[in-house]
C-alpha cells in the first residue's frame, strides 16, 4: 500500500535538509531499477517478437469494454477515498477529489510515493484537512483496498480450483497469504486509535492525533462496497485481455485470479508509476498458472494503457463539471 511520508508529517510540509537525505543518490537507483525493468521487457518482447502478433487479437470491442471498465473502476475508487474524508471534510466534492487525485497520479509518475501524496496533501491541507486527518483517511482507504483485493482473490481461486482442478500450490499460498495480510490489516486498524494514545508517541502529532479517529460500520460497509465492485471491473479487465490474448477456456478467471494477486503491488510505488514492476510481477505470477511471460507482459501494459485513458475519461468529466458547477 502507499506508505506515508512519517518523517515529514511530524512537522509539516517537505522541506531542509532533515527530509532530503540523499535524494541525487536514491534518484540513480530509482531509474537504474526502471531501465534494467524495462530493458529486460524490451529484450524479451524482441526475442520473443512472433508472438506479439498476439495484439492483434485485442479488438477495438474488447479495448473500449476495458477502458469503460477502468472508468468506472476510478470513479469507485474515488468514492471510496471519499468517504473517510467526509467526517473531515464536509464540502469536498466528487469531482473536485478526482482531479487532485488525478494530479497526484501524474506526480506520481515524476516523483514515486512522495509526488502523489504531497499533491493530495498539500491541496487538501489548504482546504483545512490536517495531517493526522489525512494519514487516518489514507490508510483506512488502502487497507480496505487490501482487503477486497484478498477476498476477490479467494473467490477467483475457488472459481478456479473448481473450474480446472487444484491450482499449482504457490498460487494457493499467494493467495492464503495476501488473505492473513488483509485480516491482519484490518486489525491493525481497529486498534490504531488507541495504539495512537500510547504516551510513548505523544511526541508523534500526526500520529497521537489519530487517537481519537474512528469509522463508523456504515462508512466501512459502504466503502467495502465501492471497492469490491472497483475490484470487480479491474478483474473483468483482466480476464477480457487474458482472454483475447490467450483464447484458452479458463483465461477469463485466470487473469482475474493474476490481477486479484497482483493487486497489492501497484499500492507500493517503487519507481515512477512502478514502471516495469507491475508488468513483470503480473508475468510471474501469470507463469505460475502456466501463462507465457510474453501474454502477461504485454496484458500488464495493455492494462495499464486502458487504465490511463479512463483516468483521463474522467478528468475530462471532472474538468467539465467543475468549469460549469464549480468544486462543491
Amino acid at each position: 500500500m502507499e506508505s506515508l511520508p512519517a518523517d515529514n508529517l511530524k512537522e509539516g510540509p517537505v522541506s531542509g535538509r532533515a527530509t532530503t537525505g540523499h535524494p541525487s543518490g536514491r534518484r540513480w537507483l530509482v531509474a537504474g531499477v526502471v531501465i534494467a525493468l524495462m530493458a529486460a521487457m524490451a529484450a524479451h518482447l524482441f526475442a520473443q517478437r512472433d508472438e506479439l502478433a498476439a495484439f492483434q487479437r485485442l479488438s477495438t470491442k474488447v479495448l473500449v469494454a476495458t477502458v469503460f471498465f477502468q472508468f468506472l473502476s476510478q470513479l469507485l475508487w474515488n468514492g471510496a477515498m471519499l468517504l473517510p474524508l467526509r467526517p473531515f471534510m464536509k464540502r469536498l466534492g466528487f469531482w473536485e477529489l478526482f482531479m487532485v487525485r488525478t494530479g497526484g497520479f501524474v506526480a506520481g509518475y515524476v516523483v514515486p510515493v512522495a509526488g502523489n501524496l504531497a499533491v493530495r496533501m498539500a491541496y487538501l491541507k489548504r482546504r483545512g484537512l490536517s495531517y493526522s486527518e489525512f494519514t487516518w483517511a489514507t490508510i483506512v482507504s488502502n487497507v480496505q483496498a487490501l482487503f477486497s483485493g484478498a477476498v476477490l482473490a479467494a473467490v477467483a481461486l475457488v472459481v478456479l480450483w473448481k473450474v480446472a482442478g487444484p491450482p499449482p500450490a504457490s498460487i494457493v499460498g499467494l493467495t492464503a497469504g495476501l488473505m492473513a495480510l488483509g485480516i491482519a490489516a484490518l486489525m491493525v486498524l481497529r486498534f490504531l486509535p488507541r495504539l495512537a494514545g500510547h504516551p510513548r508517541l505523544q511526541k508523534w502529532s500526526w500520529l497521537s492525533g489519530m487517537s481519537t479517529f474512528t469509522t463508523t460500520g456504515r462508512t466501512t460497509a459502504w466503502s467495502l462496497a465501492l471497492l469490491l465492485m472497483r475490484q470487480g471491473f479491474n478483474f473483468l479487465t483482466f480476464g477480457l485481455l487474458f482472454q483475447s490474448l490467450s483464447q484458452r477456456p479458463i483465461a477469463f478467471v485466470t487473469g482475474g485470479l493474476v490481477y486479484a494477486i497482483t493487486s497489492p503491488v501497484r499500492m507500493v510505488v517503487v519507481t515512477p508509476g512502478n514502471l516495469g514492476i507491475n508488468e513483470w510481477v503480473v508475468a510471474l505470477v501469470g507463469n505460475m498458472l502456466s501463462v507465457d511471460l510474453t501474454t502477461g507482459l504485454i496484458v500488464a501494459l495493455v492494462f495499464r494503457g486502458v487504465s490511463i485513458a479512463g483516468q483521463a475519461l474522467g478528468l475530462l468529466i471532472a474538468w467539465a463539471w467543475l468549469t460549469l458547477w464549480g468544486a462543491p
